[in-house]
């Protein structure tokens, strides 16, 4: 089973992005990622997330907002969350997984690494889980596209800001709701193959971990340069969505504009 090119490409980029010289960054990237947005037809998405989080606050006042944890978790005593509200399933946006397309998207991702990075890196299915169970208590679904787009957008915010999102968790889980309606406006990604969704999702659930992974060393290591990649890998493409991720700041309504 092959993965097509207009499913990969954004992959291949961000995999080439952090595990390849900065040149081949500048080579390889090209119309790819405008191919990809193309697909799940998310061609200047940040007009309508904006307008959906505003619409948003207005017709969902039984969706209470969490209190946002400001506390140090290493300093403070553990706060209870409040109970998950009932959540939209987006069910036209869903996959069935299977197997052999976790294969061959698997295959993929070695093909793209260099063996420096494998070394370094967790591995294929380690990052599928870690993504996966950074959402679970919010209601994500592992099996959704557009709960992995909604996801992959927390990670490249909190790579962009230094932040940690599980402060709001409200916000979170309005960015799900935010994303999906989206793509459910659009139709496109809901047209997709059950086989294409799994092969974005787990790109992309790849790549965001990749990136937040070689941000974390970079922190650590105090290296500038390697930090700045990440954070280039991570949000080109919210950036050719219409995304500004460092203009934004995760509240309890979503992601709001400073």
């Amino acid at each position: 089973m092959r993965i097509s090119k207009i499913h990969s490409s954004i992959a291949a980029i961000s995999l080439l992005g952090l595990a390849s010289a900065p040149q081949v960054w500048a080579q390889e990237s090209g119309g790819e990622v405008e191919s990809f947005n193309r697909s799940l037809g998310l061609e200047g998405m940040g007009t309508d997330l904006a307008s959906v989080e505003h619409e948003l606050e207005h017709v969902s006042p039984a969706n209470t907002p969490e209190a946002s944890n400001t506390q140090n978790p290493k300093k403070g005593p553990t706060q209870k969350r409040a109970p998950i509200q009932p959540i939209e399933s987006f069910s036209n946006l869903a996959f069935h997984p299977t197997p052999a397309v976790t294969n061959s998207v698997r295959t993929f991702y070695l093909s793209h690494v260099n063996a420096q990075t494998l070394l370094n890196a967790p591995t294929y299915d380690a990052m599928i889980s870690r993504f996966d169970a950074r959402f679970a208590s919010y209601g994500y679904s592992r099996h959704n596209v557009g709960d992995t787009v909604a996801g992959y957008m927390i990670i490249a915010w909190e790579i962009v800001h230094n932040a940690d999102a599980s402060n709001t968790p409200t916000g979170i889980r309005r960015v799900r709701t935010a994303v999906c309606q989206v793509l459910e406006k659009r139709g496109k990604a809901a047209q997709l193959t059950s086989e294409n969704k799994q092969k974005i999702s787990e790109l992309l659930k790849c790549v965001a971990e990749l990136c937040a992974q070689q941000a974390r060393q970079a922190r650590q290591t105090n290296n500038a340069a390697s930090m700045q990649q990440a954070v280039n890998v991570a949000t080109q493409f919210p950036r050719k969505l219409g995304v500004d991720l460092q203009r934004f700041q995760l509240t309890d309504k979503g992601f709001v504009k400073e």
